[in-house]
């Protein structure tokens, strides 16, 4: 398939967006995390030896899942990527461009992704819930919160506590790979909050 669009394209697209002296930066969701989800995607993706239109379908919705922060409120955010990722992307073949919106689509909490594809990008923005990274991912995202509502709350730990015993990974890969993480992280919390 002729997509038109390389994913090194995209990266660049993308992190000169994030990287624009004119739009907010977010402690959270920022070039970093996005970074990492493309990682994970393709780390995951590779796992499932997928061709090589899927991987791009994939890493290109990891790169643009989380755009749509920049320009507006965080309702809604998937929607603008998707708009985002529908005006880089316009040379590319339609039916791409919707598997790709499908799968940014897939990251709106929560969840319920409908076949693999789905599984992947939802497990890739996830995926530092089953490592040591959370323990640093948690506080941003709090003070991103704080600074994005103005309230501070007093009850964020037991909040993450209750977010990671609600979470499941999709894939079988994550769920092997991650669970143990997890626990760590959910007994970690328990110990913030008995400290508290």
């Amino acid at each position: 398939m002729d997509i038109g669009i390389t994913e090194k394209e995209i990266e660049n697209r993308v992190t000169a967006i994030y990287q624009s002296p004119h739009l907010i930066q977010y402690p959270y969701h920022n070039l970093t995390h996005t970074r990492r989800v493309a990682g994970y995607t393709k780390e995951i993706a590779s796992h499932y030896s997928l061709n090589g239109s899927d991987i791009f379908i994939l890493t290109a919705a990891a790169w643009f899942h989380d755009i749509g922060h920049l320009y507006g409120e965080m309702q809604d955010h998937e929607e603008r990527g998707v708009h985002i990722m529908e005006y880089y992307l316009q040379s590319a073949p339609q039916d791409l461009i919707t598997a790709i919106g499908r799968c940014i689509m897939a990251t709106k909490f929560p969840s319920h992704p409908h076949d693999l594809h789905e599984q992947i990008i939802c497990d890739a923005d996830t995926y530092h819930f089953g490592t040591a990274i959370f323990r640093q991912t948690d506080a941003l995202v709090r003070e991103e919160m704080e600074m994005r509502t103005g309230n501070k709350n007093p009850h964020w730990h037991q909040g993450s506590l209750d977010l990671l015993k609600q979470h499941v990974f999709y894939t079988r890969y994550c769920q092997d790979l991650l669970a143990e993480g997890k626990e760590q992280n959910i007994a970690w919390l328990g110990s913030l909050i008995v400290k508290e």
